[in-house]
């Protein structure tokens, strides 16, 4: 009863203040260097701590001449009932990345950064998301994350690709996803007015030796009122632990102002789990601020045990 008087209190808050403006971030006197963070609190009905802060983080980026800079750590899964005996609070380097550029078409990456795979990966915190939960793919199928060296190239303001090369440890090992120390991938990302589409490919081996090669597909269509994307990739391991395909479809309807609606079909085949299963969404995003996010949903899965309501709240400082 506690857990839902809290999130009618932040809901009804959040209402109250929403014409009020907001900043967030602080810039560093005299130095280039703006730093913030974000915090996410989450519900879910599937967890043995229901309540709980899923993230603390600390951001920070420099943007000085043709370099930028950009550092997440975070400090994740606290507990606000402390029902689990073996709970543990986890301390990640999410991304450290140093960039350059060459030009406006030429860039380069140096360091741990979000690996330029699909349209899903490309928003990694949960306050850029449409929804808390995310697709089967992003932890399974390909890495999160790369720490090594990427370079990007625009050919004008439609179209762009990137190489990504890792050859070496990663230097984060609590994402709970792939976790490689080789990957190589390819990346190709090109917009047509409203309409734009992704392709990407590549290699990797796991910490652990498995190999694996994956390629995808994404598409998705824009406009004011509504939003729809949909992507599908396949994976194939050297061990035989493929995931044949992982796909989903989603749509968000901008039925309000700073409101929406979320549905999501998926559906997937992931031999290393055993499970051949859809799974369908259907979600509400509240934000009263760009630097907030109120969100709701429900998830149901057609074979795992996981039905469940999820509720989040997010917001940057």
């Amino acid at each position: 009863m506690k857990k839902i008087i809290y999130c009618i209190v932040c809901f009804f808050v959040s209402l109250l203040l929403a014409d009020e403006p907001v900043t967030y971030g602080w810039n560093i006197p005299n130095t280039p260097v703006l730093v913030g963070g974000y915090i996410d609190v989450m519900y879910d009905e599937n967890k043995e701590d229901t309540f709980f802060v899923d993230d603390i983080a600390l951001l920070f980026s420099a943007n000085q001449n043709h370099f930028d800079m950009l550092g997440e750590v975070e400090i994740s899964h606290l507990s606000l009932e402390g029902k689990r005996s073996n709970a543990t609070t986890e301390i990640n380097l999410e991304r450290l990345q140093i960039g350059y550029a060459f030009s406006d078409e030429d860039h380069i990456t140096l360091g741990r950064f979000n690996s330029d795979i699909g349209y899903w990966n490309q928003a990694p915190i949960n306050i850029l998301q449409d929804t808390t939960t995310e697709p089967h793919m992003i932890k399974h199928v390909f890495p999160k994350a790369t720490t090594g060296f990427m370079y990007q190239n625009y050919f004008n303001d439609e179209d762009s690709f990137s190489v990504t090369v890792q050859h070496n440890n990663d230097f984060g090992q609590a994402d709970h996803s792939v976790v490689v120390d080789r990957h190589i991938s390819l990346g190709y990302h090109q917009v047509h007015n409203e309409f734009s589409w992704r392709m990407a490919g590549g290699f990797y081996r796991e910490s652990t030796g498995i190999e694996a090669h994956y390629f995808g597909l994404g598409g998705e269509y824009d406009k004011d009122e509504f939003s729809v994307q949909a992507e599908l990739f396949t994976q194939k391991s050297e061990e035989g632990y493929n995931k044949p395909y992982s796909a989903y479809v989603q749509s968000v309807w901008h039925f309000a102002c700073k409101q929406d609606m979320v549905l999501r079909l998926e559906r997937y085949n992931d031999e290393a789990l055993g499970v051949n299963e859809g799974i369908s969404l259907l979600g509400y995003v509240y934000r009263p601020w760009a630097n907030m996010a109120l969100k709701g949903e429900y998830v149901h899965h057609t074979e795992l045990p996981l039905n469940r309501f999820v509720y989040s709240f997010s917001v940057m400082f």
